[in-house]
């Protein structure tokens, strides 16, 4: 009996051995593949920050040729406001060139018809057709 309790120690210590084996095995597997993880992290991480830049500088690209452009239709947009307020100033311009002038004339009308009226006030006005004859020269009938 006590070589099979013997027997029975050295098999048990002979799969204790194979599982301390077993065991060095998957701690140096683990080990291999936190390595292999590691790296294929580190390796991961890499691309993303190229990729992330080459993102970025292709937005920053992007970005400048759109304030190009905003800042073109803007110049445009500038240019085209300044030439119809030039218009518009110049149409108001001949519109009171145009006052000026019919104001003139009208002022003209009313120096004569005053003069007229100066002129007919010193005469006699006595009957009824001269004061239809005054009406008519100033413009009342």
């Amino acid at each position: 009996m006590e070589s099979q309790v013997l027997q029975a120690v050295k098999e048990l210590l002979y799969e204790v051995r194979e599982m301390r084996g077993e065991i060095e095995n998957l701690k140096q597997e683990m080990q291999s593949f936190k390595q292999e993880m590691r790296a294929e992290m580190e390796s991961f991480k890499q691309e993303m920050r190229a990729e992330m830049e080459s993102f970025k500088q292709e937005m920053r690209a992007e970005m400048e040729s759109f304030k190009q452009e905003m800042r073109a239709e803007m110049q445009s947009f500038k240019q085209e406001m300044r030439a119809e307020m030039e218009s518009f100033k110049q149409e108001i311009r001949e519109e009171v060139k145009e006052l000026h002038v019919r104001i003139g004339k009208l002022e003209t009308k009313v120096d004569k018809l005053h003069d007229k009226f100066e002129l007919h006030a010193q005469k006699q006005w006595q009957t009824e057709a001269d004061v239809y004859r005054l009406k008519k020269l100033i413009g009342i009938e």
